[in-house]
């Protein structure tokens, strides 16, 4: 069985957790496929050595219009036109991945396929290649939507899968309010199906003597990812940036003053850079972990801390995963879908309402009631581990059936 996975992302630990999640359960039931992926950006440090990473794929759109024109033929019609682009190397691996598999993936991730961001064009083009070559696919719970542009697109890329899968509620609303014939389920992150390696990681964390001391100063230790969002296009124009500012700074010097330890967890590694960002709201009861220990090792740090504020998603993954409670500030669907279906509105701050006043607030509503709502969330691990493991079961039927 060739399986090729398309449309993953890198160089962020939450992206990470999801895609290689997603390739242990896939290769615990295909153990004899050959699988090729496809990422969305340069990716020169993959784990698996046994998979092929393949060239990002080019959108040459906006070129002149004679390479533009190769671009489009070459794309519909399987390569067959002469590559007399330079750029050709950029989707002619591609379209041979698409000739060789025998089923495609489409990766766990952010709404890529939807308003907020311009990678839907390139994704599109590349669905539209798997659709003509007859390849079957189905999408392994990414976020999707808004939907305001492409809606035609969107509809027949989506009407073609085997299976559609999304992490949340939110993104399914999307899709129902497309009018698209086909069913979808709404199942979790890929990230909550695999189970850590405990022991291994505990060993990990011993040789971190720096760490280690750390986490053993403190009576209680609390995580934080934080981000500008100024990366983001609803608020890179606004004083969004401003605000988390304004709302962490002081937040962080109280934490310190009731003697809480803060552990800084960067989400972002490799090509991308968040810990820097995340050191300039440190003080002397602050600790920046480092970025390049992989998904794992912070998912079982997070088990080892008394709570965790996040601002970015998997952040608060990891901690319902493990056990941790969390407040989390959702700047995007994908946030504020799970806390609904996990049943944790209360302590979800929808980013336009984020300020010090009201994170204090939440953060205190987490200490007056913080031994109830660990043993919901205890209670809870496994039913998040099988609804994560929900979309590797109905996809995997599907590649049985072909």
């Amino acid at each position: 069985m060739n399986i090729l996975i398309i449309a993953a992302n890198w160089y962020n630990h939450g992206d990470e957790a999801a895609v290689r999640s997603m390739i242990f359960e896939i290769k615990k039931l295909f153990p004899d496929s050959d699988i090729r992926i496809h990422f969305n950006q340069h990716v020169a440090n993959f784990t698996d050595d046994s998979i092929k990473v393949l060239k990002p794929f080019k959108r040459l759109a906006g070129r002149n219009l004679v390479k533009n024109l190769f671009y489009q033929i070459s794309i519909r019609t399987n390569g067959l036109l002469p590559y007399l682009d330079d750029d050709a190397e950029y989707y002619r691996e591609f379209i041979e991945a698409v000739k060789w598999a025998d089923y495609a993936i489409y990766a766990p991730g952010g709404p890529s396929i939807g308003d907020y961001y311009s990678v839907r064009k390139l994704l599109l083009d590349m669905l539209d290649i798997i659709i003509r070559n007859n390849v079957p696919f189905s999408f392994y719970a990414p976020s999707m939507g808004p939907f305001s542009q492409d809606q035609k697109r969107i509809i027949k890329v989506l009407n073609k899968a085997d299976v559609i899968c999304f992490r949340e509620e939110i993104s399914k609303g999307y899709f129902e309010r497309l009018g698209v014939n086909h069913p979808a389920t709404v199942t979790l992150d890929a990230a909550f199906q695999h189970r850590i390696n405990v022991e291994e990681n505990e060993a990990l964390l011993k040789k971190d003597k720096d760490l280690s001391e750390f986490l053993n100063r403190y009576q209680k230790v609390v995580g934080i990812t934080v981000t500008d969002l100024k990366w983001h296009k609803d608020y890179r124009n606004t004083d969004t940036a401003e605000k988390i500012t304004e709302t962490f700074r002081p937040f962080v010097n109280a934490l310190s003053q009731k003697g809480y330890g803060i552990l800084f967890i960067p989400q972002l590694f490799g090509q991308t850079n968040d810990s820097n960002y995340m050191s300039s709201f440190s003080n002397e009861n602050c600790f920046v972990v480092d970025e390049n220990y992989d998904c794992f090792f912070q998912q079982y740090v997070i088990s080892k801390v008394y709570a965790v504020v996040g601002m970015r998603y998997h952040s608060n993954i990891f901690s319902a995963k493990m056990g941790t409670p969390f407040v989390s500030v959702a700047y995007e669907q994908k946030m504020s879908g799970f806390m609904k279906k996990a049943g944790l509105t209360e302590y979800c701050i929808p980013i336009k309402d984020l300020s010090y006043q009201l994170l204090d607030s939440k953060f205190s509503e987490l200490e007056n009631h913080y031994d109830v709502y660990k043993r919901e969330l205890q209670a809870k691990t496994e039913y998040f581990r099988e609804e994560s493991y929900m979309t590797t079961k109905l996809i995997a039927e599907s590649i049985k059936q072909k």
